[in-house]
């Protein structure tokens, strides 16, 4: 049973691997160098020069576009691309950096938190992440929260975690059958059910709890300085306002109004549809 949770979770996680020997590894200060980056300085003429037209050109671009300062270009061409490749977690870890350096830190925070959505052990994500957050005057640890519980409690991804959940569920089933139709068999199954039941158990209740721990709907303030207001509408009174950057909780949805709740303050209230981007 061990065994073959085991090559399960190498399954589920041998593309997150993947991904990450494809990424050079940043600079030692924040919002190193782009993943997957190509060498040499950038001129002019490359600059000018037209789009690629293949992916693994558009990496090399968007690096050296990234190392010449030019971080909105760079931030353009690291968004094209996530077109196509959307779960890429070096993507937006690249986009963030450069948003970052282009002064967009709400917009930087939102692509960093979909790189540690999708690949939560990465030490460069979680600390580009933590740094952007203190600037929006958040910790991505919450305070009484011992940072090496958060990193174990974060160590797989949603998509791991139910994975592993289901795959032992399905394993339970099983060994369940088998126990009830080969008599024969039953003192071998004992100790395998048990174990595949322990891992259901233990698997979908890490599950819940992270579920239960995160809220159904995400958003990050996009806008320095947001004004929450009291109700959906300029003729309500502004009951404060929110740093750029502030991760923020969807409750609704009024037309061109959303309704946000800050876990940290207790608060909530509404802004501008167009303030916030929401973290699918």
């Amino acid at each position: 049973m061990n065994r073959v949770l085991a090559l399960a979770a190498l399954l589920i996680l041998r593309p997150l691997a993947a991904g990450a020997q494809e990424a050079a590894a940043p600079d030692a200060a924040w919002g190193g160098s782009p993943r997957g980056r190509a060498s040499g300085a950038l001129s002019g003429e490359t600059l000018a020069a037209p789009e690629p037209s293949g992916p693994v050109a558009a990496w090399s671009l968007a690096a050296k576009a990234y190392d010449a300062g030019d971080y909105k270009r760079a931030a353009a061409i690291y968004g094209r691309l996530l077109d196509d490749d959307p779960n890429n977690a070096s993507l937006h870890y690249n986009l963030g950096s450069a948003l970052f350096r282009a002064g967009k830190v709400g917009r930087s925070i939102a692509q960093y938190q979909r790189a540690f959505d999708i690949m939560p052990r990465d030490p460069d994500i979680r600390y580009n992440l933590a740094f952007a957050l203190k600037r929006a005057g958040e910790d991505l640890v919450p305070v009484g929260v011992p940072p090496l519980l958060h990193r174990a409690f974060y160590w797989l991804s949603d998509r791991e975690l139910a994975g592993l959940h289901w795959l032992a569920c399905w394993t339970t089933l099983l060994l369940a059958s088998l126990f009830l139709l080969r008599e024969s068999l039953r003192p071998v199954l004992i100790p395998w059910t048990a174990g595949a039941i322990a891992s259901w158990l233990f698997f979908g209740g890490w599950w819940g709890a992270r579920r239960l721990a995160e809220p159904s709907e995400r958003a990050v303030i996009v806008q320095s300085a947001a004004e929450i207001r009291s109700g959906p509408g300029e003729n309500y009174s502004v009951s404060f306002t929110v740093p750029e950057g502030r991760r923020v909780e969807v409750l609704g949805v009024n037309g061109q109004w959303t309704e946000t709740g800050l876990a940290k303050e207790g608060v909530k209230g509404w802004i501008l549809s167009e303030s916030l981007e929401r973290i699918e």
